[in-house]
Protein backbone atom coordinates (compact mmCIF):
# COMPACT_ATOMS: atom_id res chain seq x y z
CA UNK A 1 0.00 0.00 0.00
CA UNK A 2 0.68 3.44 -0.65
CA UNK A 3 2.27 5.97 2.31
CA UNK A 4 0.38 9.12 2.73
CA UNK A 5 -0.21 11.49 5.06
CA UNK A 6 -3.93 11.78 4.63
CA UNK A 7 -6.74 9.25 3.26
CA UNK A 8 -7.60 12.12 1.11
CA UNK A 9 -4.77 11.39 -1.10
CA UNK A 10 -4.88 7.36 -0.55
CA UNK A 11 -4.99 5.14 -3.38
CA UNK A 12 -5.36 2.10 -1.31
CA UNK A 13 -7.62 1.73 1.65
CA UNK A 14 -5.89 2.88 4.62
CA UNK A 15 -4.94 0.84 7.06
CA UNK A 16 -5.30 1.91 10.99
CA UNK A 17 -7.73 4.49 10.21
CA UNK A 18 -9.72 5.35 12.88
CA UNK A 19 -12.79 7.78 12.50
CA UNK A 20 -16.58 8.73 13.31
CA UNK A 21 -19.44 8.58 11.33
CA UNK A 22 -22.63 10.85 12.07
CA UNK A 23 -25.84 9.32 10.19
CA UNK A 24 -29.42 11.19 10.99
CA UNK A 25 -29.77 6.97 12.28
CA UNK A 26 -26.93 6.53 14.49
CA UNK A 27 -23.32 7.24 15.20
CA UNK A 28 -20.67 5.00 14.95
CA UNK A 29 -16.86 4.34 15.13
CA UNK A 30 -14.59 2.82 12.27
CA UNK A 31 -11.42 1.53 12.68
CA UNK A 32 -9.29 -0.05 9.79
CA UNK A 33 -7.56 -3.16 10.71
CA UNK A 34 -4.97 -5.71 8.65
CA UNK A 35 -6.03 -8.41 6.55
CA UNK A 36 -9.02 -6.23 5.07
CA UNK A 37 -10.61 -6.26 8.60
CA UNK A 38 -12.91 -3.27 9.89
CA UNK A 39 -14.03 -2.46 13.58
CA UNK A 40 -17.42 -0.63 13.90
CA UNK A 41 -18.51 0.61 17.18
CA UNK A 42 -22.32 1.61 17.59
CA UNK A 43 -22.63 3.08 21.12
CA UNK A 44 -26.45 3.14 21.19
CA UNK A 45 -29.91 2.76 19.91
CA UNK A 46 -31.53 -0.02 18.74
CA UNK A 47 -28.49 -0.60 16.54
CA UNK A 48 -25.89 -0.50 19.38
CA UNK A 49 -23.55 -3.27 18.95
CA UNK A 50 -19.54 -3.66 18.16
CA UNK A 51 -18.05 -6.13 15.92
CA UNK A 52 -14.82 -6.66 13.54
CA UNK A 53 -15.94 -8.07 10.06
CA UNK A 54 -14.33 -8.97 6.65
CA UNK A 55 -14.42 -6.51 4.41
CA UNK A 56 -13.53 -5.26 0.48
CA UNK A 57 -12.41 -2.00 -0.21
CA UNK A 58 -12.21 -0.84 -3.91
CA UNK A 59 -10.81 2.59 -4.59
CA UNK A 60 -13.32 4.76 -7.13
CA UNK A 61 -10.45 7.78 -7.07
CA UNK A 62 -8.10 9.31 -5.17
CA UNK A 63 -9.49 9.06 -1.61
CA UNK A 64 -12.64 7.67 -2.41
CA UNK A 65 -13.28 4.11 -1.67
CA UNK A 66 -16.15 1.68 -1.92
CA UNK A 67 -16.55 -0.54 1.14
CA UNK A 68 -18.55 -3.57 1.75
CA UNK A 69 -19.06 -6.50 4.43
CA UNK A 70 -21.37 -8.60 5.79
CA UNK A 71 -22.28 -8.98 9.38
CA UNK A 72 -22.59 -11.81 11.53
CA UNK A 73 -26.35 -11.51 12.10
CA UNK A 74 -26.24 -11.17 8.38
CA UNK A 75 -26.28 -7.78 7.93
CA UNK A 76 -25.00 -6.45 4.33
CA UNK A 77 -23.45 -3.08 4.45
CA UNK A 78 -22.16 -1.34 1.38
CA UNK A 79 -20.18 2.71 1.84
CA UNK A 80 -18.79 5.55 -0.27
CA UNK A 81 -16.53 6.58 1.86
CA UNK A 82 -14.75 10.02 0.77
CA UNK A 83 -12.14 11.45 2.57
CA UNK A 84 -11.86 13.90 0.05
CA UNK A 85 -15.29 15.50 1.25
CA UNK A 86 -15.31 13.78 4.46
CA UNK A 87 -18.73 12.38 3.51
CA UNK A 88 -20.10 8.66 3.94
CA UNK A 89 -22.73 7.08 1.95
CA UNK A 90 -24.43 3.93 3.36
CA UNK A 91 -26.69 1.42 2.61
CA UNK A 92 -27.45 -1.48 4.27
CA UNK A 93 -29.83 -4.55 4.18
CA UNK A 94 -30.27 -5.60 7.65
CA UNK A 95 -31.56 -9.53 8.60
CA UNK A 96 -35.07 -8.42 8.76
CA UNK A 97 -35.11 -7.03 5.29
CA UNK A 98 -35.00 -3.73 5.92
CA UNK A 99 -32.84 -1.14 3.65
CA UNK A 100 -31.39 1.58 5.19
CA UNK A 101 -30.27 4.19 2.74
CA UNK A 102 -28.19 6.85 5.15
CA UNK A 103 -25.27 9.71 4.36
CA UNK A 104 -23.32 11.84 6.78
CA UNK A 105 -20.24 13.24 7.89
CA UNK A 106 -17.34 11.99 8.41
CA UNK A 107 -14.55 13.03 10.80
CA UNK A 108 -10.94 11.25 11.64
CA UNK A 109 -9.97 10.65 15.08
CA UNK A 110 -6.86 8.80 14.27
CA UNK A 111 -5.01 8.38 11.24
CA UNK A 112 -2.71 5.88 12.23
CA UNK A 113 -0.54 3.41 10.17
CA UNK A 114 -1.45 5.11 6.66
CA UNK A 115 0.11 1.80 4.91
Amino acid sequence: MNHTSSPALANQYPIGLVFDVTFEEFSARLTTLPHSKMQFHIDNGVYAKTEVVKMAADCIRTGVFLVSWTESNGATVVHVEDFVENKIYSHATLPDGTFLRMHGAMNIVNQGNQQ
